[in-house]
């Protein structure tokens, strides 16, 4: 069942990416916080809490190269899904030509353990399994040949694997770090991969859909936001931005679903509780004012059948089922219920233009 979830999760993910604009939106809310980090140290450390299938990661680090053309950049992703880490990965060749003072890491370790991944041996008894991948040459095409190819393809086949819980809880089957950088640069970087380094902390986080919007505020700041806030560098900063539905969105998954709230707390709750209960680190941090944006379904030309989910309504469908995280079961009483079906398929035809609503806000550390 945990498996089933899993990959059926991913599917409406899928079908979500390419139905929307929603990468593009956050990665231009994204671009002005790069631009400002600070321009007096010789290298910088950016955390993707979540890197999908690396679109954002992508653009990160392509506005950081504008942005700050000389500086290092060491950027850590963490991603548990092995297809979104090849798909990550295929994004990253023409980095490391554009910008070749590049170090990346890919990890799939728990919030709480980032902070311990690059400079242990073991976690909770498992062994870090680590993979360097030094690239030879000056441009993309070998770069993509070095990175596609089979040493760093069958570590990843016999590491990179996952396990489900019986509550459908996802996780690694072994910690893993790859780290992938330029020859040329090799000597430069090298005081960053050796394991007595010991600041790894960031100077910017994303975190992008890191928690379930039904979650309940202390959750998300027990299991991600505070993990991630003690990972701050000093003036470091913490963008969150997830999703809040939106009017449309909310009022479909009320006709369908009237007993769940797929949306129960904001940004404002979350920010009210960490200064509301502070621990004796929440009066090192600022918070920033929480904004919200908007991104649309992308609407097929008439009469075409999408790649995903078919026609546009099914596709509308399964989008707006994948905001709310309805879980399968609740679907399945719905789809039994074919008056209510009728229905919730009439209000998504006569809504016409579907909105997603997201909000961003950022928390920084101050001393």
């Amino acid at each position: 069942m945990g498996k089933k979830r899993f990959f059926d999760d991913r599917l409406k993910y899928l079908s979500f990416i390419q139905n929307t604009g929603e990468k593009k939106e956050i990665s231009l809310r994204l671009y002005p916080h790069v631009a400002n980090m600070s321009k007096n140290k010789s290298y910088l450390r950016i955390l993707d809490a979540g890197t999908g299938d690396g679109t954002i990661k992508s653009n990160i680090i392509k506005s950081f190269h504008k942005y700050h053309p000389y500086t290092s950049l060491l950027i850590t992703g963490k991603e548990v899904s092995y297809e979104d880490l090849k798909n990550t990965l295929d994004k990253m060749p023409d980095r490391f030509v554009e910008h070749p003072n590049l170090l990346i890491t890919m990890t799939n370790v728990k919030f709480s353990e980032l902070g311990l991944i690059e400079n242990s041996k073991k976690i909770k008894n498992k062994k870090v399994k680590e993979f360097n991948l030094i690239l030879k040459s000056n441009n993309s095409f070998d770069f993509n040949d070095q990175i596609s190819g089979s040493q760093l393809g069958n570590f990843i086949k016999k590491n990179w694997g996952i396990e489900i819980d019986k509550k459908g809880r996802t996780s690694y089957s072994n910690p893993c770090l790859i780290r992938i950088y330029r020859e040329d640069n090799e000597n430069h970087l090298k005081q960053f991969i050796n394991s007595d380094y010991k600041n790894n902390n960031y100077d910017l986080i994303i975190a992008s859909q890191a928690y379930r919007a039904a979650s309940s505020v202390k959750v998300k700041i027990n299991n991600v936001i505070g993990p991630l806030m003690n990972l701050l560098n000093k003036s470091g900063n913490l963008l969150i931005t997830h999703s809040c539905g939106g009017e449309s969105i909310q009022k479909i998954l009320k006709l369908a679903f009237k007993d769940k709230e797929a949306f129960p707390n904001t940004a404002e709750d979350i920010i009210k509780h960490l200064k509301d209960h502070p621990s004796e680190e929440n009066d090192k941090y600022s918070f920033g004012k929480p904004s919200k944006y908007f991104f649309k379904f992308k609407k097929a030309p008439d009469q075409t059948v999408t790649e995903l989910f078919g026609h546009s309504n099914d596709a509308k469908w399964a989008n707006i089922l994948y905001v709310g995280q309805i879980p399968e079961k609740d679907i399945q009483v719905l789809e039994a219920n074919t008056k209510l079906h009728n229905k919730v398929k009439k209000a998504i035809d006569s809504a016409g233009q579907i909105s997603f609503q997201n909000e961003i806000f950022n928390i920084k550390k101050i001393v």
